[in-house]
């Protein structure tokens, strides 16, 4: 267990007396501590260390995945009469328009887990001046948990979601993301066009009368480990695109299809190896998200024009799920 101070704090006095607290602690008691630079908006010209990492993936990686613990040892002290502000993770580091402030915060850090988190100026000197009274003692009264596995953003699906909405939106019209169905819960709306399961991505071309289907895996957490999604889950979900969506039209069932051409995307090439030559049978494609196609999709032998036509004369019902594309202003 050792002490992490997220350098510097904002008032150059105020530094310099937090890291003589830390170097006497460690003298006292022998708890170390590390200093670690950190980027911001507004970054010091005094502080001469070079930035290891931003504000922004210390609060997304090491303090938001165990929110709970650094606030239940929050209170754990404020109980043996330290005056500490106890606030949830979100609220202590995040304003209300999204910033993220961490630079000056003092951490307790067990294998690489955040036990408690303090960046209002009282409580740090409150709490290091408790910690060169009471070394150890005070330390141990804090539960421990196991580390999380962090899945790195590139690797997981809303990230690979936003590129490639990116790079359809040159290209496509609409693209949707992340699509259910065109009618709020309890609304009777007709035509009903619903996904099972959701469309990750929908790409529509209307000069073309083309539309596109995405299934989109990432990397998940899973037991201590990082891994790929289940292979036969990607599998029934990228099949189902071949004949989605629900669709009720004036009291019609319409059968089929809306897309001319599915596509399973998974981050990297290697992670179709399992399930190539099982794909080679579907007339879905495969796509890797960094690396390009693994395999070109075929028609949809399933698709319905007139479930298309229906779809595309109702795109307004959908505008909700709308995330780019050339013509995405003219709905939204």
């Amino acid at each position: 267990m050792h002490l992490r101070y997220y350098a510097p704090y904002y008032k150059k006095e105020k530094h310099l007396e937090i890291i003589n607290l830390l170097e006497e602690i460690k003298q006292k008691h022998g708890i170390d501590y590390k200093e670690v630079p950190v980027d911001g908006l507004f970054l010091e010209d005094w502080y001469p260390k070079k930035a290891e990492i931003g504000e922004y993936s210390i609060y997304e990686l090491q303090l938001k995945p165990y929110s709970k613990l650094i606030l239940a040892n929050c209170e754990k002290l404020r109980k043996i009469g330290l005056e500490l502000h106890c606030e949830p993770v979100s609220h202590k580091f995040k304003s209300r328009s999204g910033n993220v402030y961490v630079r000056g915060t003092i951490a307790v850090v067990e294998n690489d887990v955040v036990l408690l988190a303090l960046n209002y100026e009282d409580e740090i000197f409150e709490f290091l001046r408790a910690l060169l009274t009471e070394g150890w003692n005070l330390l141990n009264i804090l539960e421990r948990t196991k580390p999380k596995t962090i899945v790195p953003p590139k690797k997981s699906e809303k990230e690979i979601k936003q590129l490639l909405i990116s790079a359809l939106s040159k290209d496509f019209d609409y693209v949707l993301m992340d699509v259910k169905h065109n009618a709020l819960s309890g609304d009777k709306w007709d035509p009903f066009i619903a996904f099972s399961p959701d469309a990750d991505i929908i790409a529509v071309n209307e000069e073309e009368n083309f539309i596109m289907g995405i299934e989109v895996k990432g990397y998940r957490s899973n037991r201590g480990f990082t891994q790929k999604a289940n292979i036969y889950e990607a599998i029934g979900e990228a099949m189902m695109y071949l004949v989605n969506p629900y669709m009720k039209y004036r009291g019609e069932k319409i059968e089929g299809s809306i897309f001319d051409v599915v596509w399973l995307c998974y981050p990297y090439k290697r992670d179709f190896e399992d399930f190539k030559k099982v794909m080679e049978l579907t007339p879905i494609g495969l796509l890797s998200a960094y690396e390009g196609v693994v395999k070109e999709p075929k028609k949809n032998p399933f698709v319905n024009e007139r479930a298309k036509n229906i779809l595309l004369e109702n795109l307004n019902t959908f505008r909700s799920y709308i995330r780019g594309g050339r013509k995405m202003r003219k709905i939204i």
